[in-house]
């Protein structure tokens, strides 16, 4: 055998011994969560987080994205980071410290931080691949084919499901919110997809004049999207969709080609044709009135929570208190002063990122967040000239959406896109360095177990909130359902609201003084963390039951300064709101 066959020999084996790289499942695992996860529907009767059911099943592909990361990392033995993972890991320490204050309730935030740390993790996990031209492109494909799903579905929505429908969706207000069930997030993210498709379709090759099948793709989004941002009535979407839309203006003219550039703006002209044309003859049950009172409802809470980020600057009201804080603190001034508007009930965030963070953690997390924001601006500002508007318009539909409402608590995927788009900036005006790392056991055994506990989690909170949803819609009550749920941790509320109003239910019913007792004692403490409307009427009807007017009494008096002009007097059991 020869030198160079023995050398030849020597590499083979040094080849085949070293793991491949992890890159392909990494992608695969996010092309699973926009493709296909996403899109996951299940009966649930709304709310946000792991209440909706394609957060839950996005949830798995996203912590096997993770763990491909932490694996990376122990397969090279390397760290890679650049300055902008420090800088978000300082803004997610000082986001996570109020958690530590006396005042906080560290369970009810738990979700949230959660939620933070674990996009940290997979911005952590981006750095970890040297991604190919094609392979780093994906990322934003992956969001834009998802955006298509999600537009055709809401298309499907508005034009083809009858009034009773499988999906339980309103055909008489008829806004088509695709898998969100809430439609200004259904905007942003259709908003969110035309702009990066804009931005595609300049960083397309040139093909002097020839078509491909990226073209297509790409020229259908401004089709599918613009007629139904109009159909949804949404003002962040159209917000977010023009300005965003103006910022990516530049960057077409100056790297599209010009068959491009005009193709695009004949996509434009037809889609805003068909959104005329839909609009004029669509009749919305979404009127004129309801659209201000929308806005009115902003215009109180928003003022109110400044109000209460300014009294309580330094430490903030508690972290996961939002509700009870603001609901007591707006009933103290409305008390003082019947010209400060009550609040409004049933309130779990004030409709703008910056304030809900400074109102529960003080000025420590809100720090956090302009650090983050700069970092951000910096690292555009950085980006080849006639790049940066384009850049931020690739930020602005979601950003403009956190400042009017909180879309990241509703979908998974936003928080997901937000953290790509970061990636993304970073990726293209940074210089990463390379942390050596030998032990690495830890980190594999975490990289190992954290898919399995997070898709063990996810399973059994989706298999509970078929369940509770079992329960809730049949009829006669079949306790049965109840009894069967495993994970009574991501449906806290829900669960114990089920629970605990079907023992007043019961108790009334069959004259049980116990069990009526039972859930006074549970609604008295209940009311300390999450004070609502039914709770306190439930409460009154409850003290009846039981002969005890003159708490009775005290409770509806304490319920009319929480919420003016409640009525306390039903008698029947109310539901939850």
């Amino acid at each position: 055998m020869t030198v160079l066959q023995l050398q030849g020999t020597k590499l083979e084996q040094k080849r085949i011994s070293k793991p491949l790289p992890l890159v392909r499942f990494f992608l695969a695992s996010v092309g699973v969560f926009f493709i296909v996860a996403m899109h996951y529907f299940q009966h649930n009767p709304g709310g946000s987080g792991l209440e909706l059911s394609f957060n839950a099943s996005a949830w798995i592909p996203f912590s096997f994205a993770i763990s491909c990361g932490l694996l990376e990392i122990c397969r090279q033995k390397v760290w890679r980071y650049s300055r902008m993972t420090l800088i978000l890991f300082s803004s997610c320490v000082l986001l996570s410290l109020p958690v530590f204050y006396a005042n906080a309730d560290g369970f009810a935030v738990l979700n949230r931080l959660l939620t933070l740390w674990a996009g940290f993790l997979f911005f952590i996990s981006l750095q970890q691949f040297v991604f190919t031209h094609s392979q780093r492109q994906r990322l934003l494909w992956f969001i834009t084919i998802a955006v298509l799903i999600e537009a055709m579905f809401g298309w499907y929505q508005f034009l083809y499901l009858p009034t009773n429908n499988s999906f339980g969706y309103d055909t008489i207000a008829n806004r088509p919110y695709g898998i969100f069930q809430q439609p200004n997030v259904m905007a942003s993210f259709l908003a969110t997809g035309l702009v990066i498709a804009a931005y595609l379709l300049a960083r397309l090759p040139r093909y002097r004049g020839k078509w491909a099948w990226q073209h297509l793709i790409l020229l259908a989004v401004p089709v599918l999207t613009i007629p139904l941002l109009v159909v949804l009535n949404s003002r962040t979407g159209w917000l977010g969709a023009s300005i965003g839309s103006l910022l990516m203006l530049p960057y077409l003219y100056r790297f599209a080609a010009k068959y491009q550039q005009r193709m695009w703006g004949l996509m434009l002209l037809l889609a805003l044709t068909l959104a005329w044309q839909v609009s004029s003859t669509t009749d919305s049950s979404f009127s004129q009135q309801a659209r201000v009172t929308l806005e009115s409802q902003r215009s109180v809470m928003m003022p109110q929570a400044y109000d209460m980020f300014t009294t309580k600057p330094l430490t903030g009201y508690g972290y996961g208190k939002f509700e009870v804080a603001y609901i007591t603190q707006t009933a103290l001034w409305h008390q003082q002063n019947p010209q400060h508007p009550a609040g409004i009930a049933s309130l779990d965030h004030p409709h703008n990122e910056l304030l809900y963070w400074a109102v529960e953690g003080g000025i420590i997390p809100l720090l956090g967040l302009i650090l983050a924001a700069l970092a951000v601006l910096i690292s555009i500002k950085k980006a080849p000239n006639g790049t940066q508007l384009a850049l931020v318009g690739l930020f602005l539909p979601i950003v403009l959406h956190t400042q009017l409402e909180y879309p990241f608590y509703h979908s998974l995927a936003h928080w997901i896109i937000f953290i790509i788009l970061i990636f993304w900036v970073d990726n293209l005006t940074t210089k990463y360095h390379r942390y050596q790392n030998q032990y690495v056991l830890a980190l594999k055994v975490s990289a190992i177990t954290l898919p399995i506990m997070i898709s063990s989690f996810m399973i059994t909170t989706l298999y509970s909130g078929w369940l509770l949803t079992k329960f809730e819609t049949t009829r006669p009550v079949n306790i049965d359902y109840l009894v069967k749920v495993n994970n009574p941790w991501a449906w806290q509320h829900r669960f114990e609201w089920d629970l605990h109003l079907t023992q007043l239910q019961l108790g009334i019913a069959t004259d049980k003084p116990q069990l009526v007792a039972d859930y006074i004692r549970w609604a008295n403490q209940k009311a300390q963390t999450w004070p609502r409307p039914a709770l306190y009427q439930n409460l009154v009807l409850a003290y009846n039951d039981q002969g005890n007017t003159a708490q009775a009494e005290q409770v509806a008096a304490e319920a009319q300064q929480l919420f003016p002009g409640i009525t306390t007097s039903s008698a029947t059991v109310s539901a939850a709101k």
